[in-house]
């Protein structure tokens, strides 16, 4: 059975093992970004777009920094509203859920890459591969994106 089936107007979300899970797991990992002191998640959600120019640096935090996280609490809320739903089972998705769906899995990704020190390609080998539970919800969340860009991709075909 496939995550999301392509509508002609909506995708359509069937969870499938797992899913709700990690996907519930994903909504807690976010939600407790910057709760630890030097959570190095903060700082790869909010990347400087001037790390050389301090002043810059700080009017682009003053005009940004609201609309971005205005943005991040709607993604969130939507994503929240849509595994609520599919709690019951399969849930249709309109295109902005399931563009809200693909921007917190990728918040996520990011967020656990930071706080497991994933700074460059390779992380999946090794030991840690199997025997971390961070390394597998990223793992999952990793295959939980790629479905959905696959189905997001497939309704840009003609």
């Amino acid at each position: 059975m496939t995550r999301f089936k392509v509508l002609a107007d909506r995708i359509e979300m069937r969870p499938v093992g797992d899913d709700l899970v990690a996907l519930s797991l994903m909504q807690d990992a976010l939600a407790s970004v910057g709760e630890e002191p030097d959570d190095p998640a903060v700082g790869r959600l909010s990347v400087a777009a001037y790390p050389d120019d301090g002043d810059a640096q700080s009017e682009y935090e003053r005009l940004m920094n609201p609309e971005l996280d205005r943005q991040r609490r709607m993604d969130r809320d939507a994503v929240a509203s849509v595994l609520k739903a599919a709690e019951g089972g399969s849930v249709d998705l309109t295109p902005t859920e399931a563009e809200a769906l693909l921007m917190v899995i990728n918040e996520a990704r990011l967020a656990l890459g930071a706080r497991l020190g994933i700074v460059e390609d390779g992380w999946g080998s090794g030991e840690r591969r199997t025997s971390d539970p961070v390394v597998l919800l990223l793992r999952y969340l990793t295959a939980y994106q790629d479905d959905l860009v696959r189905a997001l991709a497939k309704r840009l075909e003609p």
